[in-house]
């Protein structure tokens, strides 16, 4: 009987193990942080945070704080962005389509494959950039 337990706790200890490990290999969620974006919406102050693949359309950041902040692939369509600061950003593949960047600042931005179709950019002129030919 003490060895059927022995057998039965080792049993469970290496069946433990093994979920612990298989939870751990599997691949985190690639969407943002909910915090993060109620933090966003709140303050207007993210800088530096992971926004990657954040739904951000319709929003107003106008004025938003988002200096070095990771947009990689984020919904931004129609969002309100005049007079943010989006320093440093990274934007590859983020959707800006018709978002309103005017007085934005983009320096150093990364925006590779970004689609800024009929965004109003810091110029105030309306990008084609992505846009269907």
């Amino acid at each position: 009987m003490k060895l059927m337990k022995l057998r039965i706790k080792h049993c469970l200890t290496i069946a433990f193990l093994i979920s612990a490990i298989a939870a751990l290999s599997q691949p985190k969620s690639t969407l943002a942080n909910p915090i993060l974006i109620r933090q966003v919406l709140q303050t207007k102050t993210c800088q530096g945070c992971n926004l990657s693949r954040a739904k951000l359309s319709f929003v107003n950041l106008r004025g938003a704080d988002l200096r070095n902040a990771n947009l990689a692939s984020a919904d931004l369509k129609l969002a309100e962005l005049r007079e943010a600061d989006l320093i440093g950003a990274i934007l590859d593949k983020a959707d800006l389509r018709g978002a309103n960047l005017t007085g934005a600042d983009l320096t150093g931005a990364y925006t590779l494959d970004t689609n800024f179709c009929g965004a109003i950019m810091p110029d105030g002129e309306k990008s084609t950039q992505g846009c269907p030919k």
